[in-house]
Order: C-alpha cells, then sequence, then structure tokens
C-alpha cells in the first residue's frame, strides 16, 4: 500500500502521471458491489444486483435489527455502480521524465402472516412495491416456520440455511425479503436496479453468512464505503487484513495483461493466507484522485447513496470513501463482517507504474525488487541520460540538502484503457441466475 512518508533528502514521488488502464470489479465472473453510508448511528446499505434475463428465481433476505418503513427503501440507476467501481480501482499509470523536477519547497396483497406448516409464527411487519421489487419485513419465532413462509412464498432457500437463521432470529433481527414482481416485466437482457435500505443499528457491520449455504465457491466482495472526512477511513475488525505488492514498475512483457496480473497478485495473497481475507484497494478524503481513473462521486452520487451532507455547501469536501475487497469460501465466513471507523485520514490507493528505463531509480520491479544498474532520469555531466552512482534506488546525491523531488507539470490523462476483471459472488443474493 502506498503511505505517504517524507524525508528532507529522500526523494518522494508525488501522485502525478498518466492513467493507463484499471482492474475493477468487471474482470470477476459474479462479482458482488456494495456501497455502505454510515453516519449518527443510521447505515444505508446500496447492493448492486447484476442479474439478466430470468429472474424468476431471484431473492434477497438479509437480516436487519429493525422493520424498515417504505420511505427507507430506494432504488437506483446502474450506472452509479459502474462510476464508483472506476473511480476507486487498482490503477496502472504512466510516467515521463517531464513529471519530475526538483522543488525546493516542501407488493401484492397476497403476503399473509402465520406459520407456514409448522416451526413458530411468522409476522408480516411490512410490505410494499418499490420499482420492479417485492419486498416483505418478517419477524420469525424459529427458522422451520420462517423457511416455510420463504418457500411458500416464492422465496426459496435452502435447508442448510436453517442454523443460521436461528441464530439471527436468537439475536432479534427481522429480515429483509425482495423479489422480483411479475408486474415489473423484467425481461431476457435487462438489469435489475441496485436495491437501497437505511436503518438504524448500533453495531456497523454487514451480512454475509446466509448467501454462503447457496455458494458455489469462492466469493468476491467489493465494498464502498462512505462517511464524514473526521472518521476515517473505513476497516474489517473481525478478518485478516492483507497488503499487495504495488507501487512497482509493471511491465507487460514480463507480468502480461494488467488486469490478469493484478488478480493472479491478489489471488496469490489469498492462497497464502489460507484464510478469508480483505485488502484496501482505495482510501482517499473529499473525493478525491491523483491520478483519477474516473470521475469522483459528485454531491448528488454521495446523497443518493444515503450520505447526508453536514455542511450543504461543501458536500464533497466532508466525506471520506473506501473501497474494501474481500475474498472467501463459506466454510471461511464464520462471521458477518464488523467494520469500524476509524479516524485515519491517510490516503491510500493499489497503484503500478508502466515500466520505463528510465524510472528504474524511482521504483522496483514488481516481483523482483530494484535493479543492480537501474536508469534514470537524471542525466549525467555529459547530458546523457545515465545512473548517479548512488545504490538502486538512491537518487539523493542529486538534491541539495532541503530538496525533495516532487511532480512538475502533472495532469491526470484520459483513460486509455481499463482492462478485463475477473471475480466471483457475495452472501447476500440468496438465489441468481445470470445470463451467459
Amino acid at each position: 500500500m502506498l503511505s505517504l512518508i517524507t524525508a528532507l533528502i529522500t526523494p518522494t514521488h508525488a501522485f502525478c502521471g498518466t492513467y493507463v488502464g484499471g482492474a475493477g470489479a468487471e474482470l470477476y465472473n459474479n462479482v458482488s458491489q456494495v456501497a455502505l453510508v454510515r453516519q449518527d448511528g443510521m447505515t444505508t446499505l446500496s447492493i448492486s444486483n447484476d442479474i439478466e434475463g430470468d429472474t424468476s428465481d431471484f431473492a434477497l433476505v438479509i437480516p436487519v435489527p429493525d422493520v424498515i418503513p417504505r420511505e427507507a427503501v430506494h432504488v437506483l440507476e446502474h450506472d452509479l455502480f459502474s462510476r464508483l467501481d472506476q473511480y476507486s480501482e487498482p490503477r496502472l499509470v504512466s510516467y515521463v521524465c517531464e513529471d519530475f523536477e526538483y522543488d525546493s519547497t516542501t407488493v401484492s396483497s397476497t403476503a399473509s402472516s402465520g406459520g407456514g406448516g409448522g416451526g413458530g409464527t411468522v409476522d408480516v411487519e411490512a410490505h410494499y412495491v418499490v420499482g420492479e421489487y417485492e419486498i416483505v419485513v418478517l419477524s420469525a419465532e424459529q427458522s422451520e416456520g420462517l423457511l416455510n413462509w420463504l418457500s411458500d412464498n416464492g422465496y426459496a432457500l435452502p435447508d442448510a440455511t436453517a442454523g443460521i437463521l436461528d441464530e439471527y432470529i436468537d439475536g432479534g433481527s427481522y429480515f429483509f425479503a425482495a423479489k422480483v414482481t411479475e408486474e415489473a416485466g423484467i425481461v431476457s437482457g435487462d438489469l435489475l436496479s441496485p436495491l437501497q435500505f437505511s436503518y438504524p443499528a448500533d453495531v456497523f457491520s454487514l451480512p454475509v453468512r446466509i448467501g454462503t449455504t447457496t455458494s458455489p465457491g469462492v466469493q468476491d466482495l467489493i465494498i464502498y464505503a462512505v462517511n464524514t472526512y473526521s472518521d476515517g477511513k473505513v476497516a474489517i475488525s473481525n478478518y485478516t487484513e492483507i497488503e499487495i505488492e504495488d507501487e512497482c514498475l509493471y511491465d507487460e512483457a514480463t507480468h502480461g495483461e494488467f488486469g490478469a496480473f493484478y488478480t493472479d497478485q491478489f489471488t496469490r495473497a489469498y492462497d497464502g493466507a489460507g484464510e478469508a481475507i480483505w485488502a484496501t484497494e482505495y482510501a482517499w478524503g473529499g473525493s478525491g484522485c491523483d491520478p483519477c481513473t474516473g470521475t469522483p462521486p459528485d454531491e448528488e452520487d454521495l446523497v443518493t447513496l444515503g450520505y447526508d451532507p453536514p455542511h450543504h455547501y461543501r458536500t464533497v469536501y466532508d466525506v471520506y470513501f473506501t473501497r474494501l475487497h474481500m475474498r472467501y469460501t463459506p466454510e471461511q465466513a464464520h462471521s458477518d463482517l464488523t467494520l469500524y471507523q476509524s479516524g485515519i485520514g491517510d490516503t491510500e490507493q493499489i497503484r503500478y507504474i508502466e515500466y520505463a528505463w528510465e524510472l528504474e531509480d524511482r521504483w522496483p520491479m514488481c516481483g523482483s525488487g530494484w535493479v543492480d544498474d537501474p536508469g534514470s532520469c537524471d542525466t549525467d555531466t555529459d547530458g546523457t541520460n545515465g545512473t548517479t552512482g548512488g545504490t538502486s534506488g538512491d537518487t539523493s546525491d542529486d538534491l541539495e540538502d532541503g530538496e525533495v523531488r516532487s511532480c512538475g507539470g502533472c495532469a491526470s490523462g484520459a483513460p486509455i484503457g481499463a482492462a478485463p476483471w475477473l471475480a466471483l459472488p457475495l452472501g447476500l443474493l440468496i438465489r441468481r441466475n445470470r445470463r451467459r
């Protein structure tokens, strides 16, 4: 991960250069993406449902701490998640020598209550239609009755879910369930709208365990977390965080296509851990970015996600945005995610630098480290480019005391191309069909 540490004589690299390509969520086959806004004890959860074609088997069941009213549920536009993904994806950047200079400055009416064939009472606490979704909020005494009710009303869950449901029931949870209405007219090729709902919660968490009972195996989850700037970046407390090698020179001839290269980096880290893991792929305050891989979320985007700006005239500056990437199997998902707001406002991004010979003294090579005889943007006395004669990666001999290397003439270039992605599903969607 990138850390902003500056020494007086050590050369530093500012964020600059041109965006070349990204490694976003589209690389994954069955990626699950959610946006979480956490403010003043309220959580707003937005779920991207990437279902195409037949939605008759689609169902979403999520434990929630309270009955969610109709006015707290919304559908969103598809493009919002695409913008969040491109803005925060791991990125490949191109630099030229001119980027560096010396700087001496520092529903329907058929829903019913009652047990579905035994197993305790199931009550419909709320029932309404939002967009293409028919939604019910249920309370239950036992998992058997809840499973029966869901099955009778078109929400098919496997029997293996019973043990997990009992844990939520014992903890006092309600169940937010959504399915697609026939009246919505969703046909083959249509995408379902992202679904959003808000609720008060003492604990900042994300339920994932129900969906693992129908999981085909390894699952990937992308979380876009938004909170006030002072609350800092969001992290996960009950699973292992990993670090992925970045801030290094990427050479396509050596490392292959960029999207596949980053996917392999993440997979190696996951396989080496042997357990569920997560990584911070992006963390930045004030809707900032440098280099920008896409348009930062604007005030309208943030409010749509559920953010309530404390100062309406400076919404984007009051925000801290975090992108987390998690991977796990059903066996490794031992508990729902417990998240926390760290209060840390440092910037982080997973960034790779497109290989150029003259940059070898500024960054190590990905996977192999510093080269023995690095090229350099610095010129020798004869006017040719060459090394400074210092140790690998050390250009401090060319700097006067108190000077640092910084970025000059920096401009974020237009995207040249984003890499195709590869990923796998979350655990919130109980059943999902994808047209191949």
